[in-house]
This record gives C-alpha cells, sequence and structure tokens, in this order.
C-alpha cells in the first residue's frame, strides 16, 4: 500500500490537492475491497468445511443405512426359511405336473433334511428374485446357518458349510455376472 500512496503524491503536489484526495479515496477503496475478500474468503471456507462435514454426515449415514438394511434383510429372509413346510404358500412349492414352467423336477430315492433346507433356500431366494438386485450370498448363507443351527464363524460370517451350500445353490447366471466363478471344461473319458 505504501507503494500506491507513494504513486500518488508528487514532489510539487500540496497536501490538499484534488491528486491527493484521489488517491486517498482510492486508497480507503482499495482497503474496504481487501476486507470484503478476506471476509468472502473466509465465508468459503467455512462453507467448504460445512461441506465437507455434510459430505461425512452423508457418507456415515449412508453406510449405517446398508448395515442396518442388510441386517434386516437378513433377519426377514431367516424367519422365511425358519417357516414350517405347512405354512410355506404354494407359491413357491409346485406340485408335480405343473404347467408353470419354472422350476426343475427331480427324483430323489430319499431327502436329507439338509438337502430340504437347501431346496427351501433356493424357493425362498431365488424363485423370483430380481436378477438386477439379487440376494447377497451372505445373506443366503446366514439364513442356511440358522435354519441347519449351525454356528457362525467369530468374526460375523455365516459358517464355511452355509457359504459352500450358499454357492451351490447359487444360479449360474449370477456366477456369470459376478465372475466368481470360472467355468472349467471336464472331459469325461
Amino acid at each position: 500500500m505504501e507503494r500506491g500512496e507513494r504513486a500518488c503524491h508528487f514532489g510539487d503536489e500540496k497536501p490538499g490537492s484534488t491528486r491527493s484526495c484521489d488517491c486517498a479515496a482510492l486508497h480507503d477503496h482499495l482497503r474496504r475491497a481487501e476486507t470484503e475478500i478476506h471476509q468472502l474468503t473466509r465465508c468459503i471456507q467455512l462453507k467448504d468445511q460445512k461441506l465437507c462435514e455434510l459430505r461425512n454426515a452423508l457418507a456415515n449415514s449412508a453406510t449405517a443405512h446398508y448395515r442396518v438394511e442388510d441386517r434386516l434383510q437378513r433377519e426377514l429372509d431367516s424367519l422365511r426359511i425358519k417357516l414350517p413346510p405347512e405354512l410355506i404358500d404354494t407359491h413357491f412349492y409346485q406340485p408335480e405336473g405343473s404347467a408353470s414352467g419354472n422350476g426343475v423336477t427331480v427324483r430323489l430315492p430319499y431327502l436329507t433334511s439338509i438337502l430340504s433346507v437347501l431346496f427351501d433356500a433356493m424357493y425362498v431366494f431365488w424363485a423370483d428374485c430380481d436378477r438386477r438386485h439379487p440376494p447377497k450370498s451372505s445373506t443366503v448363507a446366514h439364513a442356511i446357518d440358522e435354519r441347519l443351527r449351525l454356528s457362525m464363524q467369530a468374526n460375523g460370517e455365516a459358517s464355511r458349510s452355509g457359504q459352500a451350500y450358499a454357492s451351490a445353490i447359487r444360479p449360474d447366471w449370477v456366477k456369470d455376472v459376478d465372475n466368481r466363478h470360472r467355468h472349467h471344461t471336464i472331459a469325461v473319458a
């Protein structure tokens, strides 16, 4: 600012001259502009800080929402799979010879309790699932664990058996979409 003041004063000027007044007004205007710029910069910094806090709050809220949603979905699915066979809607069980075209008829010499649970889980989770939002493998595995009374792992994940069973009943189209399994050709001699 001293440099600006020096530029305004000329050697032969008198202190009350017009040029000196113009310089003083410009200098005063410059100070007010600098103060306003400082205030606006500080306001922008505060707004950026608030915006950052809001982003963090939104991210935390979304994370909490997805955790609650996943837990509730697991609870709902485990309740559906725990229903006694006589209370399950016939929507999931189609009698032999039905004309719907959905499903496969398999004749087995006997049915184990594990196979029964797996067939139930297939109908509950995969019969009418939304292909854009298929059930999570962990949700299916937890439901199978609960139905078979298997203990989850210490880290909270489903038991390894439950995970293996859930993987075994996962439709091929899901496996193809998520590229979890590579198809290996097995030559039969």
